[in-house]
């Protein structure tokens, strides 16, 4: 089983089995815009024939494609009412896509993909999932998730993150954790706590005659 990271500190061997797509050469859909405003495109994340082919276990707690779930509803529909199928978002597809497509209160779990480090869609995709669209539920980031960004995901507004087979050991994972509480009071407001520092933290009448 997987292991996680979760907001709070905690590695968890999960029962939830994730459902990637198969490897391919094709060229993966990018972004589109100027540098620092890419979107993303709302492309089809994968091919008709690899989503009829693609192979979901018949038992336990399954993280498929969301493309997958939409040509393959009607197969999957039991599962997903019964809370053992959840959805996982690549990068390129819309999260007003998703809302549309399903009740976001419904999914017992989200994930969304980072196809690579230096591609930060699935940033802005938590953000709107957690802030405008108001989803309560787990929220993973799945992927190309690196320890250097740990921080930064869980101020977007996942909970869970799952980096790749084998990029970390358990003892890499602990040092991980720990190094997550030496920035306890970051300076900008985000998903996790929207107040920026200022907000937070009042200095005393006596504090601030010092610094004159």
């Amino acid at each position: 089983m997987p292991e996680t990271l979760r907001a709070d500190g905690r590695i968890v061997e999960e029962d939830w089995i994730l459902v990637p797509y198969p490897p391919s050469n094709a060229p993966r859909p990018k972004a589109t815009g100027k540098a620092g405003l890419a979107r993303n495109t709302g492309e089809p994340a994968a091919p008709a024939e690899v989503l009829a082919d693609l192979a979901v276990p018949a038992t336990g707690k399954v993280i498929v494609p969301f493309a997958l779930w939409q040509t393959r509803r009607a197969e999957l529909q039991a599962r997903f009412d019964a809370g053992d199928l959840a959805l996982w978002l690549d990068a390129c597809e819309e999260v007003e896509t998703l809302r549309d497509a399903v009740d976001l209160a419904a999914v017992p779990l989200l994930a969304l993909d980072f196809p690579k480090a230096g591609d930060g869609r699935a940033y802005s995709s938590a953000a709107l999932l957690r802030g405008r669209f108001h989803y309560r539920g787990p929220l993973w980031a799945i992927g190309d998730v690196q320890r250097d960004y740990f921080a930064f995901m869980f101020r977007c507004g996942f909970d869970t993150l799952l980096p790749r087979a084998g990029r970390y050991t358990r003892a890499q994972l602990i040092d991980a954790v720990a190094s997550l509480g030496l920035f306890p009071h970051p300076y900008q407001g985000a998903v996790d706590d929207p107040l920026p520092l200022w907000r937070r933290v009042r200095r005393s009448p006596e504090a601030h005659a010092t610094q004159q």
